[in-house]
């Protein structure tokens, strides 16, 4: 625990990053980064597919700072990252800077964290007040600050740092999903995109048309504004069918995001 006091942080780490935090009667988990090209989903958490970790370092492991190095190789492409975390009384800060080593595709690259439903009971964001319902929803806004709040306390949510070129613009969304609230500060990639990708998962497999196949979809104006980002809108039961695009990075460039979680805790 840091500080004097029942309502003050305390921190579990595992290899260089916040394993679980809880202050008061809030918990929190699942912290890290997120990253995905069209054939390879890269996550700390067991759902990782066709990301292969070459290199996995602990820097530091608490108990105020942690650091992780990682060197991973995707299906289009490979990095670096540094994902470094500060606890203090009542802040936790998240900083990941990402570093291609060779020419990259990116579907996004991501900041998370998790915290249980019981946590908060509303969220609010870009002009948005909802609470918990279990819809996994992405309320998903081109700002940088987001507020949950409940009996249990406060917590705000602040971007304070995005570097991403022409790539990328910083988003920030809240989801109310079945493992609890799950916030992001994620870079999505900016026209002109480098790919465009139709892709759709289902129990069988997964299916991904190539770009031309993509672009040619989506060409048709109907078939674009139905299928763009469409799971992530559906919500808990869409159809896992939907289009995006990706950016490509060349080598030896860096994107990176930072984030306080701010607590306030009556």
């Amino acid at each position: 625990m840091l500080g004097n006091g029942a309502d003050l942080m305390e921190c579990d780490w595992d290899q260089g990053i916040p394993a679980a935090l809880r202050i008061g009667r809030i918990e929190g988990t699942a912290f890290g980064i997120e990253t995905a090209d069209r054939h390879s989903f890269f996550t700390l958490a067991p759902e990782r597919f066709g990301a292969r970790i070459i290199d996995d370092r602990a820097v530091l492991i608490g108990p105020e700072n942690g650091q992780r190095d990682l060197t991973v190789e995707m299906a289009e492409g490979s990095w670096t990252a540094s994902i470094a975390s500060t606890v203090g009384p009542s802040r936790l800060s998240l900083a990941a800077s990402l570093t291609t080593l060779s020419p990259s595709f990116f579907q996004d690259f991501v900041l998370r964290a998790v915290f249980s439903a019981s946590s908060f009971h509303e969220a609010e964001i870009g002009g948005e007040r909802f609470a918990h319902e279990n819809r996994n929803l992405y309320h998903q806004h081109a700002v940088r600050e987001a507020k949950l709040s409940g009996p249990n306390g406060t917590l705000t949510v602040r971007v304070t740092g995005a570097a991403a070129r022409s790539w990328f613009d910083q988003w920030l969304y809240v989801r109310d999903a079945p493992e609890g609230w799950v916030v992001h500060a994620r870079l999505l990639p900016r026209e002109p995109y480098a790919r465009l990708w139709v892709r759709w998962f289902n129990r069988f497999g997964r299916i991904s048309l190539p770009d031309a196949a993509s672009r040619a979809v989506l060409a048709v104006p109907y078939f674009r504004e139905k299928l763009w980002y469409a799971a992530e809108r559906g919500g808990a039961g869409a159809l896992q069918l939907q289009a995006s695009g990706l950016a490509g990075v060349p080598a030896e460039e860096t994107l990176s995001l930072a984030m306080e979680l701010d607590f306030d805790i009556p």
